[in-house]
């Protein structure tokens, strides 16, 4: 009937009872007629197993090598798969990320996907076999040198083969039911959107959403690929993300990202120049330091503060460069401010309704939460507060927006 890809996240397959129940999925959807393409993560906590292999070796282990290593997790899983498959009946075959002919940039540890060559697959396919692909992985075509795609990366293979193969849908099995208004586990009331839009699915991946990696989002939009989020244990529709999501009355805000470990820093009286802003964060883009929100505040005629806020896990990494182009920049000093967290709204429907940011910022005030930073955009609002806030302002802007309230769908 057509192309189907699934894709299993680490705890669908974190055991060899899961990875049964995944081959049994799997085995549903081919029984139907469709060819199945299938694209698996590493078992349950594998990475993290292999991270902290490395970090007892050396505090910095080698990028390269680094993706040499966390490349092992999903070979385990597409190889187990196949065997389950196998087991019952079903033709599978396995293939690593570059045996299925996925190309990236030279970028170790953060690689993108530039193209991929389907060959291989649609031949296997056509010979009535299921593909297991592993996740979260590629090669550098004019070295071949094996690369990852960041942690999540597993999303982005899964959307980028659904759209190189033109596949009828691409279905995201994970442990929880679907994408909800925040995270169930932080937040009870939480409930499960029955459908959300490319772009507010992007801000809230972007924003600290764990439930689908953003550069998977990002494919999904750009090649209009139908996608879903579902549980890999219970037998029910998820959350469907498309162009344009199920309208709800009144729902100025779909949903609320969080993300904490985040790190203000603030590199004091700058020459308040033109090119100021340009050459500090080239600097940092230049040496793969990914800022967030940015703050300026001129000092006087001369001199000027800009702050920005990084994931404290960069920290070390962009004190030294900042410290080391202190000269070239012309800053006077370096103050950081770390247990700091990042809460966000986001909806599209910001757009036409005035007052969301007032409304935020009156519920968090009445709460006792201090405001540290604020970025906006049409359809977001996020705001840089206490680690220790953290929960009580998820908690607090979930009551606010009446976000455990389904609200009717428009008639239109």
């Amino acid at each position: 009937m057509g192309i189907i890809v699934q894709k299993f996240g680490g705890t669908s397959v974190g055991s060899i009872e899961r990875i049964q129940n995944a081959a049994r999925r799997v085995i549903k959807e081919a029984d139907q007629g469709n060819q199945v393409v299938v694209v698996v993560s590493a078992m349950g906590k594998t990475t993290d197993d292999l991270v902290s292999l490395a970090s007892q070796l050396s505090a910095q282990p080698s990028k390269r090598e680094m993706d040499m290593l966390l490349s092992t997790g999903e070979q385990v899983t597409i190889a187990l798969l196949s065997m389950a498959l196998q087991a019952e009946g079903k033709n599978a075959v396995s293939l690593t990320g570059w045996q299925a002919g996925i190309e990236t940039e030279d970028r170790p540890s953060n690689a993108r996907i530039l193209n991929i060559d389907t060959s291989r697959i649609v031949g296997l396919l056509d010979k009535e076999n299921i593909v297991i692909v592993a996740g979260f992985q590629g090669m550098v075509e004019k070295t071949r040198e094996i690369t990852t795609l960041g942690r999540g990366g597993s999303d982005t293979t899964a959307v980028a083969l659904a759209a190189a193969l033109g596949a009828d849908r691409c279905d995201i099995y994970t442990d929880v039911t679907g994408v909800f208004t925040t995270d169930p586990r932080v937040v009870a009331s939480a409930r499960k959107i029955p459908s959300i839009s490319y772009d507010e699915m992007l801000e809230m991946a972007n924003l600290g959403a764990g439930v689908l990696h953003p550069r998977a989002v990002e494919f999904a939009k750009n090649f209009q690929v139908k996608l879903e989020v579902r549980s890999s244990l219970a037998e029910e529709r998820g959350t469907l993300v498309e162009e344009e999501a199920t309208m709800e009355q009144n729902l100025m805000v779909r949903g609320l990202a969080f993300e904490g470990n985040i790190t203000k820093i603030t590199v004091a009286n700058l020459p308040n120049g033109i090119e100021t802003l340009s050459s500090l964060f080239s600097t940092l883009a230049d040496n793969g330091i990914n800022v967030d929100i940015i703050i300026q505040n001129v000092v006087n005629e001369s001199t000027t503060n800009i702050s920005f806020s990084i994931d404290s896990s960069v920290l070390g990494e962009t004190q030294d460069v900042l410290a080391a182009c202190q000269q070239e920049l012309g800053f006077e000093s370096i103050i950081t401010e770390g247990g700091l967290a990042k809460v966000s709204i986001v909806g599209s429907g910001m757009i036409s309704n005035p007052g969301v940011a007032a409304k935020m910022f009156k519920g968090l005030s009445q709460k006792g939460i201090m405001i540290k930073m604020v970025s906006t955009s049409e359809i977001k609002v996020s705001t840089v507060v206490s680690q220790a806030d953290m929960v009580k302002a998820v908690e607090t802007l979930h009551d606010v927006f009446e976000l455990d309230v389904r609200q009717p769908a428009h008639q239109l």
